[in-house]
C-alpha cells in the first residue's frame, strides 16, 4: 500500500467517526489534498450524497469560503497584540535606521508611517468583523485596542510636529 493509499483509509476511517452534517460543511469549506477529497467524496456519495450536489457545491467555494466570519480571536491576538508588538519592533528598527541620517523629523516620519500603517490594518480588519456581530466581550476587546492605537497613532504624530 502507497503512503497515499494509508493516508487516504485513514482518512476514511475519521470520515466515518464524523455525521454527514459535518462531512458536507467540510465539503463545501474546506480545501484538502487530492487524496483526502478523494475520500471525503466516496465517504459522501456512499451516504447517500449525490455527486452532482459535491460537483456543485465544490464550485461554490471560493464564494462559501469569502462568506465566512472572520476569527474573533485572530482580530484580538493576531492583529491586536501580536501586530502590536510587531509595530513597536519595527518602528524601533525604523527610528534606529533613519537615526544614521540625523534628522529628527524624518524619524518621526518613519514612526507615523510604521504606526499609521498599522493602524489602518488593524481598522479594516475590526470593519471586516463588524459585519458578522462577534460577541460582547470580544466587540469591547477589538475597540478597545483600536481605541489604543488610534491614541498611540495620535500622541506620535504630536511628538512629530
Amino acid at each position: 500500500m502507497t503512503d497515499t493509499a494509508s493516508l487516504a483509509d485513514a482518512a476514511r476511517r475519521r470520515f466515518a467517526e464524523l455525521d454527514t452534517h459535518a462531512l458536507r460543511d467540510m465539503w463545501a469549506t474546506e480545501g484538502r489534498t487530492e487524496w483526502a477529497e478523494t475520500a471525503l467524496r466516496d465517504e459522501l456519495i456512499e451516504r447517500g450524497v449525490r455527486a452532482e450536489e459535491l460537483d456543485a457545491v465544490a464550485i461554490r467555494r471560493v464564494e462559501v469560503a469569502d462568506d465566512k466570519p472572520p476569527s474573533s480571536r485572530d482580530t484580538i491576538w493576531v492583529y491586536g497584540v501580536v501586530g502590536r508588538m510587531v509595530t513597536l519592533v519595527t518602528a524601533g528598527l525604523v527610528a534606529t535606521m533613519l537615526r544614521a541620517v540625523g534628522e529628527p523629523k524624518l524619524i518621526a516620519f518613519g514612526i507615523v508611517l510604521v504606526v499609521g500603517t498599522y493602524v489602518a490594518i488593524l481598522l479594516r480588519r475590526i470593519s471586516m468583523q463588524r459585519k458578522h456581530r462577534p460577541g460582547a466581550a470580544a466587540s469591547f476587546a477589538m475597540y478597545w485596542q483600536a481605541g489604543e492605537a488610534c491614541l498611540v497613532l495620535l500622541g506620535v504624530m504630536l511628538i512629530a510636529l
